[in-house]
């Protein structure tokens, strides 16, 4: 299985990580996935867009932690709009599991905001798992099925 663990070195991600550290084992491939969006603060690019020193040191402690469990990973850091990115790599790099955190905001914030795991589970190609602290949800990607038969309209 081939796993992308969508991982931003926050606290709220750390359940993420460790679910994907219990997932994983000698026959899957784990890449640990770093976006830094374009308005990025100085607590991910060091107050500089589009650059990141904070963004290597984030994902290296995801690395760090799967390696001290037995769990061999590669690292990607990538720059956008991090639903965009986190799906490109999913499709591009033909994953079979997403793994993410929360930030568990309420359904107005997501209304008027947005959410990363939202819009990912929304258009994921494969299966996804978003990982807060007390629950984990499994989402399938949607699947279109052509009618057998012409509707007639």
């Amino acid at each position: 299985m081939k796993i992308l663990l969508a991982y931003d070195g926050f606290e709220r991600s750390r359940p993420a990580l460790e679910e994907a550290t219990r997932l994983a084992n000698s026959d899957n491939a784990v890449v640990v996935f770093s976006v830094v969006p374009p308005d990025a603060r100085a607590s991910k690019s060091g107050g500089h867009v589009g650059m990141a020193p904070h963004a290597h040191e984030d994902v290296a402690v995801g690395h760090r932690f799967l390696r001290e469990h037995g769990v061999e990973a590669e690292m990607k850091i990538e720059y956008g709009d991090p639903a965009e990115k986190i799906l490109e790599e999913a499709r591009t790099g033909h994953y079979d599991l997403i793994v993410t955190g929360t930030r568990g905001q309420g359904p107005l914030a997501r209304l008027l905001l947005g959410s990363v795991s939202h819009k990912v589970a929304d258009n994921a190609p494969c299966s996804l798992l978003i990982v807060s602290e007390d629950r984990v949800v499994r989402i399938e990607p949607r699947v279109v099925v052509e009618p057998r038969v012409p509707l007639e309209g």
